[in-house]
């Protein structure tokens, strides 16, 4: 039996984009800093496919953990998926997400084969497994009617201007005028 194990600290602050009303660049910006903090740190993984990564948000606040939780730690998951070379969905890697009070960090873990981490979700997963994966519905393309050409509306008829000083004065140059 082999216990295999990574961990690694991110001196990065995250926060709930959730409820932060901001500019997207100042969340993009935020983003980019927890992306890059995570591959600069990221200390390599040769391991199998197989593997339980835990994310523990320290913070002196803590966060609703079902959903505030996971969207804070959003950037970080990504950049360890992209590290992976997964997609951060993929039924390969099991996401678990802790939170405790300190100084802004996030610690991540890697664990797999008799690791006490791996160990206890599949030991959970035993009790109570997670859902299968989900086929996605094949997407069919509606295909549109070509739009009509828009008629132009009739434009109204104006008076075509005076030729000359007596047409001023005629009623022929009202067209349909009164005389």
């Amino acid at each position: 039996m082999t216990c295999s194990r990574i961990e690694f600290v991110l001196p990065v602050g995250t926060k709930n984009t959730s409820n932060v009303r901001e500019h997207h660049q100042v969340r993009a910006k935020r983003a980019k800093g927890q992306r890059q903090a995570t591959e600069l740190l990221w200390p390599g993984w040769t391991g199998p496919v197989l593997l339980v990564v835990r994310l523990t948000r320290m913070s002196p606040r803590l966060l609703d953990e079902d959903d505030n939780l996971p969207i804070a730690l959003k950037s970080v998951r990504d950049e360890v998926a992209r590290q992976l070379r997964v997609d951060d969905s993929s039924p390969l890697v099991r996401w678990k997400y802790a939170q405790a009070q300190g100084e802004a960090s996030v610690l991540v873990e890697l664990s797999w084969g008799e690791d006490a981490l791996a160990a206890a979700v599949r030991a959970q997963d035993a009790v109570a497994p997670p859902p299968p994966p989900v086929a996605l519905a094949p997407q069919v393309r509606t295909v549109r009617a070509p739009r009509k050409a828009k008629v132009p509306a009739p434009k109204a008829t104006k008076a075509s201007p005076a030729k000359s000083w007596a047409d001023l004065v005629t009623p022929a140059y009202r067209k349909g005028g009164v005389p």
